[in-house]
């Protein structure tokens, strides 16, 4: 069987720069970073203290939640799509949620403090604390976003770290080639701005001690936390009118280095990004949004794959990050940068790299500085690469 084409029909964010996606586009296209000192929580004693959070107060276990919600429903009522339930597909980048702080000092309390846990008090008085086991639960988003569009076919979720997202979108396109469904919600969110990822990632070593986030530039020290939500639709037909935007190319690779370091020498990156090109039938691309954290090792062997990768084609490319903006969303943080991959195919519009002022030498790419630029751009490319050595490539082109 012929693989079938796949094509762009809607899209949606939640971020903390917009509700809405076209709010996120336009904020982004200034230059402007939501990257702020922590204030839902006291961040004093942190060697990072600063990150790209959602703004408003949201009083749910699971933050995951309505950040996905908000982007899933943009997205599905921009596509204006009829699909019956058993041919529709949910594809969701997402983590183990957590419960609220206030929660987990709750059940610490009821289990009697002091060196000892007190199993029986902790059995009587947990259950007057957690009200939902959906924090718990990786699959929590894909299973209420699928009941939510009516969707019979294919759900999955995709917990891969920093790359869950891209590969959900991955898989979304692999489901609709393969014709297990006509069509897909996917994308991702990431709701990690609180104390236990704060030290998770402090310990460490990737968080950026001065709080700032600077891709590709030579003061870059780590990344802040963001987080988010981005999804989109997929599906096998074309939209009646308009553009028409198709994802043609996927690349998916693994390092096998280190649980958390990337392979020095980027060839896992460099085969994702050889593999999607050679999928879409291409040799290069005009645009790539690039997973580009600010982490000194792993933006310096990103470039140096992009380079390799795009050859001569660099010098007609452009490169930006939209980490230096919203900071690194984790689970999120593929989809986020599919959509600002889609954005340069779909409005011209090629985003900078926020907290990119001095170039790295190490990092030496046509990067897009300051504000947007217009150009007409055919072909895109973005990257996300995750701890573990998980990478995933994804290039869109108009179709």
């Amino acid at each position: 069987m012929t693989a079938r084409r796949v094509y762009l029909r809607g899209v949606g964010a939640y971020t903390p720069l917009g509700t809405r996606w076209p709010r996120t586009l336009a904020a982004l296209a200034e230059g402007k970073s939501a990257v702020r000192p922590i204030s839902h929580f006291d961040a004093s004693g942190f060697p990072c203290q600063s990150a790209a959070a959602i703004p408003t107060a949201i009083e749910v276990e699971d933050r995951r939640l309505p950040f996905a919600q908000s982007a899933a429903r943009e997205a599905w009522a921009a596509a204006g799509l009829e699909v019956a339930p058993e041919r529709l597909g949910v594809f969701i980048g997402a983590e183990s949620g957590r419960p609220s702080l206030a929660t987990v000092i709750a059940l610490s309390r009821a289990a009697g403090g002091g060196t000892s846990f007190d199993h029986r008090s902790f059995g009587l008085r947990a259950s007057a604390h957690v009200k939902s086991a959906e924090v718990i639960s990786p699959s929590a988003v894909a299973s209420i976003l699928a009941g939510e569009v009516g969707a019979g076919g294919p759900v999955m979720t995709v917990s891969l770290a920093c790359a869950s997202s891209a590969a959900a979108i991955a898989e979304a396109a692999r489901s609709i080639r393969l014709g297990e469904c006509d069509a897909a919600l996917c994308g991702g969110v990431g709701a990690d701005v609180d104390p236990f990822m704060l030290a998770g990632f402090a310990l460490l070593g990737a968080l950026s001690a001065s709080g700032r986030s600077h891709p590709f530039d030579c003061r870059r020290d780590g990344f802040v936390l963001g987080e988010g939500a981005a999804m989109a639709v997929l599906a096998a037909e074309p939209p009646a009118s308009g553009a028409a935007i198709e994802v043609a190319g996927i690349g998916r690779t693994l390092d096998a280095h280190h649980l958390t370091a990337p392979d020095p020498s980027g060839d896992g990156a460099f085969r994702a990004m050889q593999l999607a090109l050679r999928d879409a039938g291409l040799e290069s691309v005009d645009y790539v949004q690039a997973h580009g954290t600010s982490t000194p090792l792993n933006d310096a062997i990103e470039a140096a794959a992009i380079r390799r990768v795009l050859g001569p084609g660099l010098a007609r490319a452009r490169v930006s990050s939209v980490k230096g903006a919203l900071g690194h969303s984790i689970a999120g943080a593929g989809a986020l940068g599919f959509l600002c991959a889609v954005a340069a195919l779909s409005e011209g519009t090629v985003l900078p790299t926020a907290g990119l002022e001095q170039p790295d030498r190490a990092c030496d790419l046509p990067h897009v500085l300051g504000e947007a630029i217009s150009a007409s751009i055919d072909t895109a490319m973005c990257n996300a690469f995750a701890f573990g050595g998980a990478n995933v490539s994804i290039v869109a082109r108009r179709a």
